[in-house]
């Protein structure tokens, strides 16, 4: 019973995690910071830039499944059966992407997979494994034509690599080479977003922002935070904090920003909240905490795109928690007792 029990769970994990994968879903939508020193209000980074869930109830569920079971699949001891599936999962991965790489040779699609299994290998916390598929997909993306390089949505996936081959290399303390992909894969994005952005000064027109746009500034705003987190770790408080100021006042100069550049707002807010609370700040960590709970709050209340609310309402379940301790902890020890109010005048 047990052996077929642990076949059915394989079946689920390589079809859900496998495709998920392929498909450009993270199996861990966000990870946890190397050696933090004070409690995160907000998850922090992990995925490299995903291509936009879709707003219906599959998507919602297949993304939500693949988030918990990834971190189901990280205790070894818990879950024994997930933990073989995962390893499967990986072999049937590795072994689709070296039948598919000659069929796929000098395509844009060779180096998407080499990044999703990079991607799948690195939510599994498994980082050489990662960072070889990594550097794969690096060598895929340099060996493809220069009229395909220089297309933006193929030159995302060279930020994608480097943000998620430096999260690996952060995860391992490797903080210089962290720090030097992180800062590479900023440039990148900064490039692709000056292609699009509006003239300085300018404000977005009304109706629903450029595709082209939100991408940009979705990835470039990720990548500030990454770095700005990086940079903390790394022992340089100070760089993070104008790391992070600068992706949120980038979002401020936007005005105007749709659900998933929001979400990505909201967390650079998490994170200085973070950065904050752990260099003793409490009061300003408490301001951008608020700020971004309130944000969370309008977008859930405004979108009905599913996949952004599973993942706003995952942001406040993190951050209700910490505003309400760091609210109790601020308050004076005694506080004058409330005035009743005065009655009503009489007609």
């Amino acid at each position: 019973m047990k052996k077929q029990k642990n076949h059915v769970m394989h079946r689920a994990v390589v079809s859900l995690m496998g495709g998920a994968a392929l498909l450009g879903l993270s199996a861990c939508d966000e990870g946890t910071p190397a050696t933090p020193t004070a409690p995160a209000a907000t998850e922090q980074a992990a995925e490299a830039p995903q291509p936009v869930a879709g707003s219906s109830a599959a998507d919602a569920l297949l993304e939500g499944l693949i988030y918990d079971l990834g971190k189901q699949a990280s205790e070894v001891a818990s879950h024994p059966e997930l933990t073989e599936s995962v390893r499967n999962m990986l072999a049937l991965l590795e072994e689709y992407y070296t039948q598919s790489a000659e069929q796929l040779s000098g395509k844009p699609e060779k180096v998407r997979l080499a990044l999703r299994l990079a991607d799948t290998a690195r939510d599994l916390t498994a980082w050489e494994r990662a960072c070889n598929s990594y550097d794969r997909a690096r060598a895929d993306y340099d060996a493809l034509p220069d009229a395909e390089r220089s297309k933006s949505e193929v030159r995302r996936y060279l930020s994608a690599i480097n943000n998620g081959k430096g999260f690996c290399m952060m995860q391992q303390r490797k903080f210089n080479e962290a720090l030097e992909l992180y800062t590479k894969a900023l440039e990148v994005d900064a490039a692709l977003y000056e292609l699009v952005a509006p003239p300085e000064g300018e404000a977005l027109p009304e109706g629903d922002v450029e595709p082209e746009l939100a991408r940009a500034a979705e990835d470039y705003f990720f990548s500030y935070r990454c770095l700005g987190e990086c940079q903390e770790l790394a022992g340089d408080p100070e760089e993070a904090r104008e790391t992070l100021k600068s992706g949120i006042e980038l979002a401020k100069r936007l005005n105007r920003l749709n659900p998933t550049m929001n979400l990505q707002y909201i967390r650079l807010l998490g994170a200085l909240g973070n950065l904050e609370i752990r260099c003793g700040n409490e009061r300003e960590a408490l301001q951008k905490w608020a700020e971004a709970a309130s944000m969370c709050q309008r977008l859930f209340n405004a979108t009905t795109n599913l996949s952004v609310r599973y993942k706003t309402q995952r942001q406040l379940q993190n951050l209700v928690p910490n505003i309400k301790a760091l609210q109790e902890k601020l308050q004076p020890a005694e506080q004058p007792a409330e005035q009743p109010a005065a009655p009503a005048p009489q007609a």
